[in-house]
């Protein structure tokens, strides 16, 4: 029996959280299918162009823009179908849901047989700006179409949830799966042996942060949901410990710093994956009070490195961490959040370690392989 053909869809680069999670899904589906990958390429993702990826057939199609790519990307979707054949054509946002018709409408002509599937991963851009007039136009172009697609995956049960409840009955009632995101457990891991105080203060000495007992960390988008706000307040509650935040420093978030005198505050726009590791081993706590959050992988990363993590007790970093390490409520209560950092400065374990191990094996590259596989193959059993 011929293998069966996926030929997922991706308009982000590998180094972005949605084309490292395009490669993960390449590997997932590697020992039972034959994976395709198009990438709709445009010069803000794929600016040196980009590598072919290992593990699958690379298709490419360029366009200036996703807002140009609306047009041209729909006849290249055509012809890669056409050539490939395959068995699903795999959707990794639904910004990309203006080609869900498109895809839908070759298969019906060469492989009937054939399902569109979408990965929902929260329905932030469609809820969170209502009078945003590229919000809106992005809405109803590109993302209304989804509902179109035959199937959905979903990060969490709560993203599965909003969606439901968003969307509609067509998507509630169509075949889905939550099949979660996998940690890379051979970047994200415990290192060889235990960091030492002394260590820590070295790396962070490295990195100019000097005279601070400690350092918190924190990853994170400016965008409202993130909750910084409450973070640059524990800061300000807690001026002996280093504030760490690896993102773009808005000047919105510069005006907070200065006007709170936050000489505790480091900014570092990007890392790569390995920098950003060894700051997720070398900081005391991981704090992560986001209101909204689809999935919330940075916290489990860093347990992955063995640092402890708070967050806030809401959305889907509720689902994932209720029970593995301190959650926050209400998640704006700077306050209690400080408290934890005393706790772990005091050398109390705040991780439930048993918990902590189960949520790492349930999100194990193997684990999120079986689920994807097994779902796949219901679709076209």
């Amino acid at each position: 029996m011929a293998q069966r053909r996926i030929l997922f869809i991706c308009d982000k680069n590998e180094c972005t959280s949605f084309g490292r999670l395009t490669l993960n899904l390449v590997r997932a589906v590697a020992p039972e299918f034959e994976a395709h990958v198009l990438w709709l390429k445009t010069p803000k993702f794929f600016a040196r162009g980009g590598s072919p990826v290992e593990g699958c057939v690379n298709h490419e199609v360029w366009a200036k823009s996703l807002y140009t790519g609306f047009f041209s990307f729909r006849g290249a979707l055509r012809k890669t179908i056409g050539e490939v054949n395959p068995d699903l054509v795999f959707f990794i946002r639904p910004e990309l849901g203006f080609l869900v018709p498109v895809a839908k409408g070759v298969l019906a002509r060469v492989n009937p047989q054939g399902k569109a599937v979408m990965f929902v991963h929260d329905t932030f851009a469609e809820t969170l700006y209502p009078h945003s007039p590229k919000f809106i136009l992005l809405n109803r172009f590109y993302v209304r179409p989804t509902v179109c697609a035959d199937a959905f995956v979903y990060n969490s049960n709560w993203t599965r949830g909003e969606a439901a409840a968003f969307f509609g009955p067509r998507m509630a009632n169509a075949p889905g799966c939550v099949i979660g995101c996998p940690i890379d457990s051979e970047l994200f891991s415990l290192p060889e042996s235990p960091v030492t105080p002394e260590q820590r203060e070295a790396f962070r000495r490295k990195y100019g942060i000097r005279n601070y007992q400690a350092m918190c960390l924190n990853v994170s988008l400016d965008e409202p949901r993130k909750n910084i706000d409450t973070y640059f307040e524990m800061a300000r509650l807690r001026p002996d410990v280093a504030f760490v935040r690896v993102g773009k420093l808005s000047e919105r978030l510069r005006g907070i710093v200065n006007e709170k005198r936050l000489m505790n505050v480091f900014h570092f726009n990007q890392f790569s994956a390995q920098e950003l590791r060894e700051f997720y081993r070398h900081a005391d706590l991981m704090v992560y009070p986001s209101f909204l959050e689809g999935f919330g992988l940075p916290p489990i990363e860093a347990i992955a490195c063995g640092t402890p993590a708070v967050g806030a007790a809401a959305s889907a970093v509720k689902e994932n961490l209720d029970g593995v390490c301190p959650l926050v409520d209400p998640p704006d209560d700077a306050e209690a959040y400080a408290k934890v950092l005393d706790r772990v400065l005091a050398h109390e374990n705040v991780l439930d370690a048993q918990a902590a191990q189960a949520l790492l094996e349930r999100l194990s590259m193997s684990a999120f392989a079986a689920r994807t596989c097994n779902f796949f193959k219901s679709l076209l059993a």
